[in-house]
């Protein structure tokens, strides 16, 4: 073997071995990634709740609260909390806030679990302004919107919340529940407190129905609106970074 034909070869090893560290070193530091992801949800996900909201007498100011641990990391862990508190009222506005919070994270999970928890008309016009809020426009984005319903965030300490996170709903004083024919059920109007609002609370109207195509199923709480949900909480303190949620 001539001195030349040596060089190419020794030249084409190195950068073969080059390479193969180069793989292995990416691949491990990808799944080092994956492990600590999971390593960020490892914790059991729990919710419980608590109170009873009537889904047919209308009972100003009854209340209720869902408690949970963190949000839901998957539409199976969504899934679950649908499970355990979607068969009340209360529970359906905090399953909103729920899959609110995981499309900021997962559009396509997000997604889902929206499609899971709303009549049929009232997706596409929430996850249009949804994109806005948890784009990359400072004019518009809002990342720690669904921090602000969270009973102890507000703007002052960055909407940071206490834990475990607790979302506390009312029936509203002024609006009674409504017939509806075309679902054939009492809508209920039903008030999420807040802190990131002058108001003090946002209204979300739920419902229980058999109508077809709609995932209700006759079983679950689902939303029919919530604009004020997706409409921009105020800013958050500059001096009191959010530090987003768990």
């Amino acid at each position: 073997m001539n001195t030349n034909n040596f060089i190419k070869r020794f030249r084409k090893i190195t950068i073969l071995l080059v390479s193969g560290l180069l793989i292995l070193t990416l691949t491990s530091l990808h799944n080092n990634d994956v492990q600590n992801k999971n390593s960020a949800n490892s914790e059991p996900f729990e919710v419980s709740i608590s109170g009873n909201i009537s889904g047919t007498v209308y009972v100003p100011l009854q209340s209720g609260s869902v408690t949970f641990n963190r949000f839901p990391a998957t539409v199976e862990e969504f899934n679950q909390a649908r499970e355990k508190i979607g068969d009340k009222p209360h529970g359906a506005v905090a399953l909103q806030i729920m899959a609110y919070e995981m499309f900021r994270r997962d559009r396509a999970v997000g997604e889902e679990c929206i499609m899971l928890n709303n009549i049929s008309s009232n997706t596409r016009s929430p996850i249009g302004r949804l994109k806005e809020l948890f784009g990359n426009d400072a004019n518009y984005a809002r990342p720690y919107q669904m921090a602000a319903f969270l009973k102890g965030a507000t703007p002052k300490n960055g909407y940071n919340p206490s834990k475990p996170y607790k979302i506390e709903v009312r029936v509203s004083k002024t609006q009674k529940f409504l017939y509806s024919d075309i679902f054939q059920t009492n809508v209920l109007y039903l008030q999420v407190l807040t802190q990131g609002k002058s108001t003090g609370a946002e209204t979300v109207a739920v419902l229980k129905t058999h109508k077809p195509d709609e995932p209700s199923n006759g079983e679950y709480f689902i939303v029919q609106s919530s604009p004020g949900l997706y409409s921009s909480v105020q800013a958050v303190s500059f001096t009191a970074p959010f530090k987003g949620l768990d």
